[in-house]
């Protein structure tokens, strides 16, 4: 079963973003996204026994609550959460190996968590389209797909990669962006989007 990662926050009870990673094109300000979402958890924990997903029409951001943190990980929609809740799962139990006690100390200073970077990446990377390979390489509609494929739900961004790709057989990201006059944002999720459902491919380098 394959995710499509974006973001994962590690964010104090009271809202400070303390530890951040960004797989996607999804860009927000860390500590307005993780003040809400640790907002939403509190309310959760108020009426009922927390939060375990906030789901939106395009994302899902899974929960995982430690006695002092909340880990969220942002995936697509339709993603299987319990994949994703096993690595944060993980991921949570050595920050706090590392950083207990730094938490009970904390002074507002987060450069320290930025050491977690590296195992985060271990196990995060894989459910990850990384940007700069994106965008060193070329792309294409994968041959395995077929016209019952392509009658499915497409973005109108996907819809114009889609049509530039048959048209052109081959592009790259920065063609995609030209060519159809789409925001480099844009161009990125919706060619990560196809890519994750296997609709194009990238051609690998000579």
């Amino acid at each position: 079963m394959k995710l499509m990662l974006h973001n994962l926050w590690i964010a104090k009870d009271t809202g400070e973003c303390l530890f951040h990673r960004r797989y996607g094109s999804i860009e927000q300000d860390e500590n307005l996204i993780t003040s809400f979402l640790s907002a939403i958890e509190i309310f959760a924990q108020n009426i009922d026994t927390g939060c375990d997903f906030l789901q939106t029409s395009s994302y899902k951001f899974i929960y995982i609550t430690g006695e002092q943190t909340v880990t969220v990980a942002c995936v697509d929609s339709k993603d299987d959460e319990n994949i994703i809740r096993q690595e944060l799962v993980k991921i949570e139990k050595e920050f706090y190996s590392r950083f207990s006690q730094d938490l009970k100390e904390w002074n507002g200073r987060v450069e320290g968590f930025a050491d977690l970077s590296d195992y985060v990446d271990n196990h995060l990377k894989k459910y990850s389209f990384p940007i700069k390979e994106l965008a060193d390489t070329k792309l294409e509609l994968n041959p395995i797909v077929t016209k019952e494929n392509l009658k499915s739900m497409f973005s109108p961004q996907q819809e114009k990669v889609i049509s530039l790709l048959k048209y052109k057989g081959t592009a790259t990201l920065h063609d995609i962006i030209k060519l159809m006059k789409l925001s480099e944002t844009d161009a990125e999720k919706a060619a990560k989007g196809l890519l994750y459902n296997d609709i194009i491919r990238q051609i690998p380098s000579a």
